[in-house]
């Protein structure tokens, strides 16, 4: 997830020079220089490309932090959507 996280943040920039200078440390709005535009795009294309729904309203910034810390966000979003798929479900 981190990659593709990264290659979408490099898309939206139009700056491949990026996914090479991003890691699972930087920056989302510092490091890659997102603005507010671009961000929203960004946020757009992960929703699409991970099947999320993200709920702006109580969406943090400290997601933005790092690509590690949004990639744990959009996972914990992931898993929830998927839990209750899961509820009905038998164990064996």
């Amino acid at each position: 997830m981190q990659s593709q996280v990264i290659e979408m943040i490099s898309a939206v920039k139009e700056d491949p020079e990026l996914v090479a200078k991003l890691d699972g440390h930087s920056d989302i709005i510092h490091d890659a220089g997102l603005d507010s535009l671009q961000l929203v795009h960004f946020m757009l294309q992960v929703e699409d490309a991970f099947d999320v729904e993200i709920d702006f309203d109580s969406f943090e910034l400290e997601h933005l932090s790092s690509v590690d810390a949004f990639c744990s966000y959009i996972q914990g979003i992931s898993d929830a959507e998927q839990a209750p798929h899961l509820e009905g479900m038998e164990t064996v």
